[in-house]
């Protein structure tokens, strides 16, 4: 009875997603259409939609879309590999108590503040600042999950994994990894937006591309129907991004979590 539940909820969730973005659309386009305010500081919805069909524009957006994509997710993949390969590390010899500290200082720190040093210290380079700065931003944070998360790991399943056999490289790899990996999985979706935030600011500040740019050159302009369409754009990208991060996690759940054999 539980499990038809379960599939009947999982079923409806793409219903009440649709359901969602419909009333919010519906509601924009009402609220253009009554004209609050004039169509070129709040256009509805359909004349937003319109913009793409605009092929110099969707040219352009296309263009800077996949350049922001390139810098953000460079950054963050290399930021996210390196500080879960270190965190497992510093877990396997026994430093996290050493490490911590550093790792909780460098958490707090947001990356935005940064930016004026990283001009500094990298220069203005189109893709190794923006790529710098991605890294700093999910370096940190990632690495403190690992941490944080081995002290939430159960000891007794430990303990039953080298009972049955397992040795220190297996307990590290089938059961301390995958339980910490799903532990920092919020952090990764957050992550994953912060580095997209922190990517625009340096597209807005330092660079002449990208979609943080073309978001500034909009509103200096007051173009605010291409604005909303360029953010549209840039949703639409995170959220296939964070859907694609929770797949990634079902498949670590279903996979190693319950895994028997050592």
């Amino acid at each position: 009875m539980q499990a038809r539940s379960l599939h009947q909820y999982r079923n409806m969730k793409p219903v009440k997603t649709a359901t969602s973005i419909i009333l919010l659309t519906l509601v924009w386009e009402l609220v253009g259409r009554a004209r609050v305010y004039p169509s070129y500081i709040l256009p509805s919805f359909s004349e937003v939609a319109c913009s793409f069909m605009d092929t110099e524009y969707l040219h352009i957006l296309l263009e800077n879309t996949a350049l922001t994509i390139l810098r953000a997710g460079l950054g963050f993949l290399l930021g996210s590999l390196m500080g879960i390969i270190l965190g497992f590390l510093i877990v396997g010899l026994k430093l996290e108590e050493y490490i911590q500290p550093a790792a909780s200082i460098l958490f707090t720190i947001p990356t935005v503040a940064l930016v004026p040093l990283l001009i500094l210290w990298v220069g203005l380079d189109p893709i190794v600042l923006p790529i710098t700065a991605s890294f700093i931003c999910s370096f940190p944070p990632i690495l403190y999950g690992v941490l944080n998360a081995r002290r939430t790991v159960d000891l007794d399943q430990v303990e039953v994994a080298l009972t049955l056999g397992a040795n220190t490289w297996t307990t590290l790899t089938r059961v301390v990894a995958p339980i910490s990996l799903l532990k920092i999985t919020p952090i990764v979706k957050t992550e994953a937006i912060m580095v997209f935030k922190t990517t625009l600011v340096v597209e807005m500040l330092a660079l002449t591309s990208g979609l943080g740019h073309l978001l500034l050159m909009y509103s200096i302009t007051i173009d605010v129907k291409h604005l909303l369409s360029t953010i549209i754009a840039l949703s639409i990208v995170i959220v296939a991004i964070v859907e694609s991060i929770d797949v990634v996690e079902k498949r670590i759940a279903s996979k190693w979590i319950g895994e028997r054999s050592w």
